[in-house]
């Protein structure tokens, strides 16, 4: 997808898990101004009784809603950190949660509580969806409670930047942070997605969601308990070796400086060395042959295995180069 200026996760601000700018002058987050498609306003109405606010220990953290009784769907980056969470319900009881199953690479989570829920919403997993078609989205962003808002589908298989799951839809919904994990519903009243990241493209603002086209099977093994997880070489800080970089440290330039080596994480069993360790840090050139001179190229490798895969990687260790193989696990502590 070409023009992706900004990706934003939409967890509140001072929550948020990723900000992408790319080089250039200062976003100006234009945000589009939605009139209440036909009919719309009416399956908010319908709705947004089984929608609700996800709390952690430092308050908001996003949006959540009843598919079935005890379930509630929501985003996998809203509840990443943690097992115990509060529920607000439409109704202004509170109650407690904790995550069932999730699958992180799309960025999909299930939780499981004993509260009676309100409303349950169906979920549309047949249906594919058109560009154009009206849309609605219940969350809590701005400080609002379930609000609606209103877009039209702009985009299908939008895959905005390796940081987020692939195969997004792109939307013209207004959302802001705190409305991660909300429904995204169509003119029937049935989910079509979750939502999961806004962005500034050269088309102006659009917001992102996880489409449920076809992920009945996967709603089903996060029911079960399944957890899925991205694949993590387990760096903090990768770097591009820039050439000002290379001078710096006494390299060529080319390929990612490691950065931080997480203890217990696939590059520090693997005997990979960072900026933590003192000197010049170990510069990653290839994965399994593939050359990689920044963090998303390096990032898009790492994502294209699973966790357990075996990847081959090309190293610089001062005037050496060697292969070492790496086994991919979750990022660590998680």
């Amino acid at each position: 997808m070409k023009g992706v200026r900004g990706i934003l996760l939409l967890v509140p601000l001072v929550l948020a898990l990723y900000a992408l700018l790319a080089q250039g002058p200062p976003l100006i987050w234009a945000e589009p101004v939605q009139a209440p498609p036909s009919g719309l306003q009416e399956v908010y109405n319908r709705a947004h009784p089984a929608a609700l606010r996800v709390e952690g220990p430092e308050g908001g953290r996003g949006t959540g809603f009843f598919y079935a009784p005890g379930l509630v769907l929501t985003a996998y980056h809203v509840v990443a950190e943690g097992e115990g969470y509060t529920l607000l319900l439409a109704n202004r009881a509170r109650a407690r949660a904790e995550v069932l199953g999730f699958h992180e690479p799309l960025d999909l989570a299930i939780l499981r509580t004993e509260a009676a829920a309100p409303a349950t919403l169906p979920l549309e997993t047949a249906r594919p969806l058109r560009v154009g078609e009206p849309l609605l989205h219940i969350g809590n962003g701005r400080g609002q409670f379930i609000a609606p808002r209103f877009g039209r589908v702009t985009r299908l298989e939008a895959s905005p930047s390796p940081f987020l799951p692939q195969g997004l839809v792109e939307t013209s919904l207004p959302l802001a942070p705190g409305d991660s994990g909300g429904p995204v519903l169509d003119a029937q009243g049935r989910v079509v997605g979750v939502a999961v990241a806004i962005g500034q493209t050269e088309e102006g603002f659009r917001s992102f969601f996880t489409p449920l086209l076809g992920r009945a099977a996967v709603l089903a093994g996060l029911e079960r308990g399944e957890r899925t997880y991205w694949p993590y070489l387990g760096l903090r800080g990768p770097r591009a070796l820039t050439p000002d970089l290379a001078r710096e440290l006494g390299l060529p330039p080319g390929g990612v400086a490691v950065g931080e080596v997480v203890p217990g994480g696939a590059a520090h069993r693997a005997g990979l060395r960072g900026f933590e360790a003192g000197g010049v840090p170990d510069v990653i050139l290839e994965v399994d042959g593939t050359p990689v001179n920044t963090f998303e190229e390096l990032l898009a490798e790492v994502r294209r295995r699973q966790v357990g895969d075996r990847v081959l990687l090309t190293v610089r260790r001062g005037a050496e180069v060697f292969r070492v193989g790496v086994e991919l696990a979750p990022f660590p502590g998680r």
